[in-house]
């Protein structure tokens, strides 16, 4: 803890459910860590295995259990409301932290206080390997436009600034396995505030339990409805001599979408190549 204080300067939330194969490698990994002023929320998800009575074997006391019934976005707008750290360092529960990840993101977020949400590079492990994230490093700039063909930052790597999250009453919403793309689009609606530090700071584990296999297509409704109030945004924000015509073009590409004659992604696809050309946005 820092001197004087029993408050501590990052708060780690992780969110839990029926994680009893691998939970103790995501604690084992938080603990190890080289930076100690920090505490340590396990945000259950509504468990029906054993991850609760493997938590509960741990006997450091900046260990917190916060118990939830199972809804995944409540549980983690549940434990951001209990984080009391200055930051707050997201882990997911079949994930692992590298040992330097909390010193190194703090250093960087103490060093750039506009930043609003530092990301790391993440080192796939488990049913793939290799960086995940490495097309992004420092300052992301005219973020809302890239994070327009998806989402290429890593949950489980971020640190938020628990200041700007309260100034903007920014929360998790009900984007069903997306809510973490929404959170960093709503970020980035705000300003350029987002940092990637180009380095794996994280192991995210790549398996067949994932949402991204488990729920593909409520995931991929989630990830068009946010794409299209991206695109919406960005036709408001753009400043070009062909804007007007811009916009005209996107409601010809919705209607001909709602005749089936153009798919979602694809609109998506040729009005984000559109928009590149302009140069309003490199």
């Amino acid at each position: 803890m820092r001197m004087g204080s029993t408050i501590p300067q990052i708060s780690v939330m992780l969110c839990a459910y029926n994680a009893e194969r691998y939970i103790g490698e995501a604690i084992d990994s938080v603990l190890a860590q080289t930076y100690t002023d920090f505490e340590l929320l396990i945000i259950d998800n509504g468990s029906t295995d054993r991850t609760i009575q493997i938590v509960e074997k741990y006997k450091d006391p900046r260990i917190k259990i916060i118990r939830g019934k199972h809804d995944y976005i409540k549980s983690l707008n549940k434990g951001m409301s209990k984080c009391q750290g200055e930051y707050i360092a997201r882990i997911d529960a079949d994930d692992r932290m590298l040992p330097n990840r909390l010193e190194r993101q703090l250093s960087l977020m103490e060093e750039k206080p506009d930043i609003a949400a530092c990301f790391s590079w993440a080192e796939k492990f488990g049913g793939a390997s290799g960086i995940h994230g490495i097309e992004a490093k420092g300052y992301i700039r005219n973020v809302l436009f890239w994070l327009l063909p998806g989402n290429f930052l890593t949950h489980p790597s971020v640190m938020l600034r628990k200041s700007f999250i309260k100034q903007y009453h920014l929360r998790y919403k009900n984007y069903p396995y997306a809510e973490d793309y929404k959170l960093w689009t709503d970020i980035a609606r705000i300003g350029d505030r987002i940092y990637v530090i180009p380095e794996p700071l994280v192991q995210y584990r790549i398996s067949k339990s994932q949402v991204s296999y488990k729920y593909n297509e409520e995931q991929r409704l989630s990830k068009l409805s946010i794409q299209q109030e991206i695109l919406e945004q960005l036709l408001v924000r753009i400043n070009h001599p062909q804007k007007e015509h811009l916009r005209r073009l996107y409601n010809i590409m919705l209607k001909l979408n709602n005749a089936d004659l153009v798919e979602p992604k694809e609109l998506i696809v040729f009005m984000y190549k559109m928009l590149r050309r302009t140069d309003s946005f490199d």
